[in-house]
Parts: structure tokens; C-alpha cells; sequence
């Protein structure tokens, strides 16, 4: 007799409402041909398009939990993953549009910098509906698109990444006011990607802050690392999870992929799922 494939996990994703590639309904068919079970949509501050990715993702029978990544002013990478939130929560509603208009005011100190440096691109340029995130991959779509560079990852090792030219720090939240927005809309608060921002954790502060999880599974963790990260999750009193951070293709991050499920690691954050 056959046996029955395993159940993959994939809570870190994210769609054309901020800096995927793939409409909420693609990505649901993304992530039933990878074959995932269990699943999250986290648009950076932004949950509009749970309204499309909730109906395809029931379509194709694939349980999921509603999510957002917010991301910080500590570091570049240090985002806030929330799940279980309630996508139509006013207040969070509110505060994310706070967030989505301080990274419009980011951008235009960038495409400054890159002007500065004989690049002209104007913010309307940018392929983003009103509404919708924006973000530095954007602005490499744009130089993508004119040849200026093969892949977004160029145009962040030559432009856009901390030590280039047209840097422009992060301007989000604290961390502790991305733990409340989630916390505050109903949501448990995972810290996203660890393993990157390993060197400033302080996980005893953002504990006492209401973090309550940790993304201990990520494809950039080695098998070592995620055994770290789930005896630190531990040790803090703090759940796991597991995510791909998938952007779709063209993007670099383009590997739809997934982690086997077990209730050992993923018992709590099942509790969250609809």
C-alpha cells in the first residue's frame, strides 16, 4: 500500500499586494501543486489580500491561518510575523496604513539617491496599485526593467542594500509597537527569520513585550540552527513555525516549498488555523 504523503507547512509567504509576484489566487495554486497543507499569506503591512486568498485557498482544500509581516525600524530584516489576526480589524487597519505611508516617504528618499546617481525613476514609475506595499523590490523591478540590472538581487548588492549608494535605513515600527499591532488585532507575534538577525536578539525583552513565537523553521537555517532555535524557543516559554518566505517568480525566492508537519513542533500554531 502506498503511503500517504506527509503534510508540509508553509506559513511565510507572500502575494502582489506587497512584494510577491503571484495574485493571492496563484499563490493558492502554487502551494496545492508544492503539495502544502498548512498555510499563511504575510503581505508586509498589509492583509488586503486575504479577501482574494481566502475563497481560492478553501478551493483547494488547504488550511491555512490569516497573517501579516510587519517589518521593524531595528534592522532590515527584523519583522514581526502575526497570525490569527483579524485581517479586518480597524485599528490594525489603521496602523498599517501608518506603516505603508512611511515606507512611501522611504522610497522617495531612495529613488532621490538613485537620481543623484544619474537613475531617474519617478515614484508613480513603481509597480504598485494604490494601497498596496511598497518596497525596495520594486524599485528593482523598475532598473530590471531597463536593463540596468539582470535581478533584483543586483539591484540590492549595487543600489539598494545597506553599505550601497541609495540605501535609506528602515523606518517602521519598534519592535515592541509591531508585537502590539498584532497582539492588539487578535494575533499571536512570531519573530520571522531568526537565523538572519541572530547577531541583535533579545528575545527575554521582546518576550516581555508579548512575542509569542519564533520561525525556527526557514530554508536559510541549517539543519543545526533549527535545532537551536527550537531549544531557545523553548527555553523563552515561545512556540515554532515554520515558513518558505516565498515571493514568486523572478523573484529570487521563488522555491514554493514546505516543511514535514508534526504536532511535536506545531500543535500551537494549529490552534490558529480556520
Amino acid at each position: 500500500m502506498a503511503l500517504a504523503p506527509m503534510a508540509l507547512i508553509n506559513l511565510h509567504n507572500h502575494s502582489t499586494y506587497s512584494d510577491g509576484t503571484l495574485t493571492p489566487a496563484a499563490l493558492a495554486r502554487e502551494a496545492a501543486r508544492a503539495g502544502i497543507k498548512y498555510f499563511s499569506l504575510t503581505d508586509h503591512d498589509m492583509t488586503g489580500g486575504w479577501a482574494e486568498m481566502e475563497p481560492a485557498l478553501k478551493e483547494a482544500g488547504i488550511n491555512y491561518c490569516y497573517g501579516v509581516e510587519i517589518s521593524t525600524c531595528l534592522h532590515e530584516n527584523l519583522h514581526i510575523l502575526g497570525y490569527g489576526i483579524n485581517p479586518a480589524d480597524p485599528v490594525l487597519a489603521v496602523r498599517l496604513a501608518e506603516f505603508r505611508g512611511r515606507r512611501i516617504v522611504r522610497m522617495r528618499k531612495i529613488l532621490e539617491l538613485l537620481k543623484g546617481l544619474g537613475i531617474d525613476i519617478a515614484f508613480e514609475e513603481l509597480p504598485v496599485p494604490e494601497g498596496r506595499t511598497v518596497g525596495r523590490p520594486h524599485v528593482a523591478d523598475v532598473m530590471r526593467a531597463r536593463k540596468l540590472v539582470p535581478t533584483r538581487s543586483q539591484a540590492f548588492k549595487r543600489y539598494l542594500a545597506p553599505g550601497a549608494p541609495a540605501y535609506v535605513l528602515p523606518n517602521g515600527p519598534t519592535v515592541e509597537e509591531a508585537i502590539r499591532a498584532v497582539k492588539e488585532a487578535g494575533g499571536k507575534a512570531v519573530l520571522a527569520h531568526p537565523g538572519v538577525v541572530s547577531k541583535i536578539l533579545d528575545l527575554p525583552a521582546w518576550k516581555a513585550a508579548g512575542l509569542d513565537g519564533l520561525e525556527a523553521f526557514y530554508p536559510a537555517h541549517t539543519g543545526v540552527a533549527t535545532r537551536e532555535f527550537v531549544s531557545l524557543a523553548a527555553r523563552h516559554g515561545l512556540f515554532v513555525t515554520a515558513g518558505a518566505d516565498f515571493h514568486g517568480p523572478g523573484s529570487e525566492r521563488d522555491k514554493m516549498t514546505g516543511f514535514e508537519y508534526s504536532d511535536e513542533y506545531f500543535s500551537e500554531i494549529k490552534k490558529l488555523f480556520l
